[in-house]
Parts: structure tokens; C-alpha cells; sequence
């Protein structure tokens, strides 16, 4: 048997051919790329972290829904903001979600009104702001303050499904209940993935803050 030599594949006749030895070590190379890829360890989606008091069940369930968004200016939104925090504090709301649905609803305009008769930031019925204590609906403050407790309570009766409790905010928790879920009106469907979208956006603009800390 003829001696092997540890050199291969640069022994030999075909050694001298230099396009032979690019080609080898090409190989080699593939070669042990492919077995590190395949023997590192599985790397899952990177999750937002949440506070335990902001933990909200279900908000992931849209994470993917192809919906065009299009948030306000920082300048026009960014005044809210101790007034959001406030709300979420004393409600346990996350406080992207909390923007996600004034932005939905307003677009941050204090003074909007919805063609049936619909108020503020967080677009407040009368009779709903009435049973909430918000005498002042075009009050930014009064009307974060009531839109994030009518939030909270249809988070409680849904038992956190968010998806749910945003179909209640937009259609009624009545035909939430009558239907056993999202109502197949299409206005309302359209508008729980909107708030999703807009909720990850807010969610991870909160996370790059975050990490500039």
C-alpha cells in the first residue's frame, strides 16, 4: 500500500494546479461553515420584555399581520405621554397598547369627533364617558384617564384576550359576547389588526429606549 501524505489534497501532479487548490479549499471551507451553522443552538424571536403589572396575555397573537401604518410625528404625540404612563400605572395597562389604540382611534387629535358623536384621544361616546366620570371628554388627561379604565374592564371581562377586549372597545362587548368572539364586521376586524400593528410599533420603540438606558 502506498503511503498516504497528510498534504492532500496540495500533493501531487494535480497539487500544481493552482485554480485545483482554490476549488479544495472552497470545499473545506463549506464544509466546516455548514457544521458550525448545524451544531449552533436554535436562536427563537427576540421577545419585548414586559413588566409583570404590564403583561398583557394574546398581544403577540397579530405580531405578523401585513397592515400599513403610518404613526404621528414624536412632537405631536410625545405631550401624552406622562398622561399615558399615569393611566397604565394605575390601570396595569400596557402603555403601548394604550397608544396603539389613541392612535387608531385620533390619531392623537384631542378634539376629533366621529361621525357618531365620539370624543377625544381615545374617542369616548357620551354615555360611555358619563359612566366612566370623564365630564371633560376633550380634556386630554380626563379622557386618558376614562378611555384606559373602559380598556381595563373589557381586559377583565375578556380575561385578558386583548384581541377581544379591542373588539369590545370597537363594536360593543355585546356582539363580542352574542358572536363568541371578533364580530364579522369587516370595520371591526380591520380595526383590531390596525391596533396590533400599532401596538408593535409602540412596543418596540419602548425597547430601543430601552436599550439607549
Amino acid at each position: 500500500m502506498e503511503e498516504i501524505s497528510i498534504l492532500w489534497p496540495f500533493s501531487g501532479s494535480d497539487a500544481r494546479n493552482p485554480y485545483f487548490r482554490v476549488i479544495c479549499l472552497l470545499f473545506v471551507f463549506s464544509l466546516v461553515l455548514m457544521i458550525d451553522v448545524q451544531s449552533a443552538p436554535e436562536a427563537g424571536p427576540e421577545k419585548a420584555p414586559l413588566s409583570k403589572s404590564h403583561k398583557i396575555p394574546h398581544l403577540t397573537i397579530l405580531a405578523s399581520a401585513r397592515i400599513a401604518i403610518t404613526p404621528v410625528r414624536k412632537s405631536k404625540s410625545d405631550r401624552f405621554n406622562p398622561m399615558i404612563s399615569s393611566a397604565a400605572d394605575r390601570y396595569e395597562v400596557d402603555p403601548a397598547l394604550i397608544k396603539a389604540v389613541i392612535m387608531a382611534e385620533s390619531a392623537y387629535n384631542p378634539k376629533a369627533v366621529s361621525k357618531r358623536g365620539a370624543k377625544g384621544l381615545m374617542q369616548l361616546m357620551p354615555g360611555t364617558a358619563r359612566a366612566l366620570g370623564v365630564k371633560n371628554a376633550f380634556n386630554p388627561a380626563h379622557n386618558i384617564n376614562g378611555g384606559v379604565k373602559y380598556l381595563k374592564q373589557l381586559l377583565d371581562t375578556f380575561n385578558d384576550d386583548a384581541k377581544l377586549a379591542l373588539a369590545a372597545y370597537n363594536a360593543g362587548a355585546g356582539r363580542v359576547k352574542r358572536y363568541g368572539g371578533v364580530p364579522p364586521i369587516k370595520a371591526t376586524r380591520h380595526y383590531v389588526k390596525k391596533v396590533f400593528a400599532y401596538y408593535h410599533y409602540y412596543k418596540a420603540e419602548m425597547v430601543r429606549k430601552t436599550k439607549k438606558v
